[in-house]
């Protein structure tokens, strides 16, 4: 089978993580994917997983913008994770046993990805050598991520965290709602108001 769209679009991912040197993919990988990746698209606004419904795919998010958000105890929800394009989603839930989500996934964008389903992506954790590798790099990298947002949530102002968004992801300040902004950098409406009126001075 020719390399098709969706091997294409993982070989972007793993060169533009770094990872040339040491995932190569194979025919029968390429074969794997084409075979069981399914391209669906999701509108602005609309949700691919709410909580409470069942874990059941590995995603690739070819284009657009996702928002992964956590409810709280007022009824409302926390803005955890933005995902753009060329990310997987799901990764590390497809380690566990089957369970249901404690997290959204809304679209932020109008998207298109692809998703396989869990029996199959383990599956080709058995057998693939190169997906492994694929899998914990992208989970070191979330875990990253992560580590470095809760350093900046416990010891960051609201202004430096702002200032670190505008340097790190200045993107997502022409895509979401001020209000989405303010809810991800854990800050009230009226402190993001007062950081952006220091950026624009």
């Amino acid at each position: 089978m020719a390399t098709g769209k969706i091997t294409r679009l993982i070989e972007e991912t793993i060169e533009m993580m770094g990872l040339n040197e040491h995932v190569t993919i194979l025919p029968g990988e390429r074969d794997f994917f084409e075979d069981f990746f399914k391209p669906i698209k999701i509108s602005k606004g609309e949700y691919l997983l709410k909580k409470g419904e069942p874990v059941e795919y590995l995603y690739y998010l070819e284009e657009g913008l996702l928002n992964i958000c956590f409810p709280d105890n007022k009824g409302g929800y926390i803005n955890s994770r933005f995902m753009e394009e060329k990310n997987f989603v799901n990764f590390f839930y497809m380690h566990l046993d089957k369970h249901n989500a404690h997290y959204s996934i809304k679209a932020g964008t109008n998207s298109k990805l692809w998703r396989m389903e869990r029996k199959m992506v383990k599956l080709l954790y058995d057998q693939s050598i190169n997906f492994n590798k694929i899998a914990r790099i992208h989970l070191e990298k979330s875990l990253h991520h992560r580590i470095l947002r809760e350093e900046g949530l416990h010891c960051m102002s609201a202004q430096e965290r702002y200032e670190k968004l505008f340097e790190k992801e200045r993107k997502l300040l022409h895509i979401i709602p001020l209000k989405e902004i303010a809810s991800y950098l854990s800050i009230t409406p009226q402190a993001l108001s007062k950081a952006r009126k220091k950026i624009i001075k």
